[in-house]
């Protein structure tokens, strides 16, 4: 992974990667049309349009100045079970030094199951200091962070078995981040795969986007392979050690790309994770889905050996590595997606 330079180089340009511009139509390819390869239907995108809102003073003057930095906000999707807490974790922060905003207001929106329209679940204070509130599936406080169980403030009652989009909106000065819940039906299975160098089309392909705000290509084939395991009714577990800091540019780049809709993890650090460390995070991350779920990923992807580690000390049945140079195993080898299509297209469906 090249996490830590991806932050060095955005502490460097004084501007978070998240504001940087989108790409062009000449920088970026169209995405493969939102249809599945298989019987089973894509998850929804949930793209239902959320409606201006009206702004409102800051509750604290330095916030006011902070915000001139540049907005650097995330949100934590989960894999949840019917019945299980259905905790929202939103990190709100400015500025290439992720300065935290601390005791300011957050107004939390719901599109329950990807509908067509948006519910107020309330407002709530960021934190202040770092283990104000207890950690949470495996998310520390340390500052400027909100954790809300909806399964406790919802009035129409616990989100039920679907998708469905928060949106975090910050009342100073309206910027905001999202995250995405997947409640998931008792017959799910899932599919974990890193991106760098595994979906993208060069390992360190991240730097030049950080820098140019443009969205690399992907792997021949690699679309292709993820919408048929959607499509055989896997669910997307996107599973990659950046800083969390980027989790909106890898939203958007999957997005771009045309992958699927799924569960998008980023380490929460703000320097991204390497070698030994990558596989400790991303083995803690599958572990956390488990005690979460009772659920491990059936199918894995990645291309590096720590990748190798994580997927292996898990315990993952069937792992798939592209152009690794080094010991697989038990898993395949390969160095193009579209020769594991034919297999991977035989799989059973089992429909959400």
């Amino acid at each position: 992974m090249i996490s830590g330079l991806v932050a060095s180089l955005s502490a460097c340009s004084g501007a978070p990667a998240q504001s940087r511009p989108a790409a062009t139509p000449a920088q970026a390819e169209a995405p493969a049309p939102a249809i599945p390869l298989g019987p089973c239907a894509l998850r929804p995108s949930c793209d239902t349009p959320f409606p201006a809102q009206s702004k409102r003073e800051f509750q604290h003057h330095r916030s006011a100045v902070l915000s001139a930095l540049g907005a650097r906000h995330r949100g934590r999707d989960l894999f949840l079970l019917p019945g299980a807490p259905q905790w929202v974790l939103g990190k709100f922060a400015y500025g290439p030094s992720d300065k935290d905003l601390e005791d300011e207001e957050i107004d939390v929106y719901l599109l329950r199951g990807c509908g067509a329209s948006w519910e107020k679940v309330g407002t709530y204070r960021t934190t202040e200091d770092d283990g104000s509130h207890p950690a949470v599936l495996g998310v520390a406080d340390r500052g400027g962070q909100i954790f809300v169980n909806l399964a406790q403030v919802l009035p129409g009652g616990p989100l039920g078995v679907g998708r469905h989009r928060i949106k975090m909106v910050v009342a100073g000065d309206g910027t905001s981040a999202e995250l995405f819940l997947e409640v998931l039906p008792p017959n799910a299975r899932i599919v974990v795969t890193d991106i760098d160098g595994t979906l993208t089309e060069k390992e360190e392909a991240l730097v030049g986007d950080v820098l140019t705000g443009n969205h690399s290509p992907t792997h021949p084939g690699a679309v292709d392979v993820m919408r048929t395991l959607s499509g055989r009714g896997f669910f997307l577990f996107y599973l990659t050690a950046r800083p969390h800091w980027l989790e909106r540019r890898t939203r958007e780049w999957l997005a771009l790309r045309g992958f699927p809709p799924g569960i998008v993890h980023t380490s929460v650090t703000s320097t991204g994770r390497m070698g030994g460390a990558a596989a400790e995070f991303k083995s803690g991350e599958l572990s956390l889905l488990k005690t979460a779920t009772g659920l491990l990923p059936e199918l894995a992807f990645g291309n590096m050996p720590s990748d190798v580690d994580a997927y292996t000390s898990s315990g993952i049945p069937k792992t798939f590595y592209y152009k690794l140079g080094e010991d697989a195993r038990g898993g395949v080898k390969h160095d193009d997606y579209r020769t594991l299509l034919p297999s991977l297209g035989e799989l059973p469906a089992v429909c959400p």
